[in-house]
């Protein structure tokens, strides 16, 4: 019990983590007013959304998978747009949870567990990822419990953890379309590399189940994943482009932050990769002392697993593949593998005198270089971001827009501020997409605008462009007709001069 506790208190320490930030900045996030959009459809209407033209210019079918609005719908409207900052990390309670039980398989020892609770809690890409409301918390999530899940079967073959397996599949299915496709290529290359087709036969199963049990529903997001795909394949040399001034140079660095470490991962093939998890260090030791010799199953299987998906990662921050999506998201699905493992080799340099008297001091040294990076990129990313939060000079400017007369259609420079306004807008549309195909339609202006503001406008029915000057600066664009009706801190509104 009290190593069940323990395990406990490290969870919630790493909630603590995650959660400071947002008590500083409680209205930071891009993704998370479209999740809680959904959620507030779902609530309102007892079912999935089909298509929301009330709320965006381009609409369609939505196709994003249904877990995360469904589960966000349970909670009170006003609770969630209050504290949509908590859910995340609450969902990562159960990931460091689930990896100190990862960490106890993998040893027998309740302190290998809370080792790899530790390791895990002090991975940087974790509590930035649940920085805000988004799927990559809960994805990454759903996705080590469908591994774990897929190769009960793998290790233990029977009918009744094939069943749990397929499970797995399916449950992860309707959460996070990118985690299906790195659970895809990581179980093809684990069973290329262990021999074992079983990996596939779940994998398979386990999509016939949820085209089945959804009577089609996921063929909606597949197609959509699918059309994702095709999609950065022909736009990928544009998606680090600033919207407005185009790719970056040498010279003319982006103006977003985040645009400019994606660069630096894209420009700089391995280092990055250890910034993103350094925990992996552990895994490549644990190639060479465990993988050779007989050992524990579940420990062969997180160090493969976690192997796999930092060579996955390298893989397809290939220019030819990063279409596939970004190395760095890859190795994100393997930090709970990871971490186990680090667990279970910190485990075993102490049981060897000679060896711990080199590496006693590397867990402490990674842990604090960890733990600067995490605080540095929280206080740069999300506490001091206000083009990515709901400032009080937004929420000004929304009020401005909600009191016009006829109906608003917006369009938002930079384009991730469209998602809040469209949540708190009562008046008009915004010009963004519910879908997939929408992203198609809106490729003009997405990720770089192609066309005159004033085609697009046209084109759009446009009458007001809400802009941060901390993304672009007036004098940059070309509006003739539109006049500045509303200024505010970083925030001008253009209006339509005949509107």
């Amino acid at each position: 019990m009290l190593d069940l506790l323990i395990a406990l208190g490290l969870s919630l320490a790493g909630f603590g983590l995650q959660v400071w930030p947002r008590l500083l900045n409680r209205y930071f996030g891009i993704d998370t007013w479209r999740f809680t959009l959904l959620a507030q459809y779902i609530r309102d209407n007892k079912k999935l959304p089909e298509s929301l033209p009330h709320k965006y210019i381009v609409p369609g079918s939505v196709d994003n998978p249904p877990l995360l609005p469904w589960l966000c719908s349970l909670l009170p409207k006003d609770w969630l747009d209050r504290n949509q900052g908590l859910v995340s990390p609450a969902f990562d309670v159960l990931g460091s949870l689930t990896v100190y039980f990862m960490g106890y398989s993998a040893t027998g020892q309740a302190a290998g567990g809370h080792f790899a609770q530790m390791a895990y809690l002090l991975t940087p890409v974790v509590p930035l990822e649940a920085s805000n409301l988004s799927l990559r918390t809960l994805g990454s999530l759903i996705f080590t419990w469908a591994m774990l899940m897929v190769q009960s079967y793998v290790i233990h073959p029977s009918w009744w953890t094939f069943l749990i397996g397929v499970a797995g599949v399916m449950l992860l299915s309707m959460t996070h379309r990118m985690a299906m496709q790195v659970l895809f290529f990581t179980l093809f290359w684990m069973a290329m590399a262990t021999r074992d087709v079983n990996h596939l036969l779940v994998f398979a199963a386990g999509i016939l189940g949820s085209v089945f049990l959804t009577r089609g529903l996921y063929l909606r997001y597949l197609r959509g994943h699918l059309l994702m795909i095709t999609f950065w394949m022909y736009n990928i040399h544009n998606r680090l482009a600033h919207q407005v001034r185009g790719n970056p140079t040498k010279e003319r660095k982006h103006t977003d932050f985040v645009r400019r470490i994606e660069h630096l991962i894209w420009t700089i093939p391995v280092a990055p990769f250890l910034a993103v998890n350094p925990w992996i260090l552990y895994s490549f030791c644990a190639v060479f002392s465990v993988l050779p010799h007989a050992a524990d199953p579940w420990m062969k299987t997180y160090v493969l697993w976690s192997v796999t998906l930092f060579f996955l990662g390298i893989l397809f921050n290939l220019r030819l593949l990063r279409y596939l999506g970004e190395g760095q998201r890859y190795l994100e699905f393997g930090t709970s593998a990871a971490a186990a493992v680090a667990g279970a080799m910190i485990l075993r340099f102490q049981s060897n005198p000679e060896v711990w008297s080199v590496v006693r001091h590397l867990p402490c040294v990674i842990g604090l270089g960890c733990l600067a990076l995490i605080l540095f990129f929280q206080l740069k990313l999300v506490v001091k971001n206000p083009d990515k939060s709901i400032t009080p000079a937004l929420r000004a400017l929304i009020d401005h827009l909600n009191s016009r007369p006829r109906e608003v259609r917006l369009a938002c420079l930079p384009h991730g501020l469209a998602d809040a306004v469209t949540y708190f807008l009562d008046n008009g549309k915004v010009l963004l997409s519910d879908n997939s195909v929408g992203v198609w339609e809106l490729v003009d202006w997405f990720p770089l605008i192609t066309k005159p503001l004033t085609g697009i406008a046209e084109k759009y029915d446009l009458n007001a462009f809400l802009v941060s000057t901390n993304f672009v600066k007036p004098e940059e664009l070309d509006l003739p007709g539109y006049e500045i009706t509303f200024r505010q801190d970083n925030l001008i509104l253009f209006e339509k001069a005949d509107a």
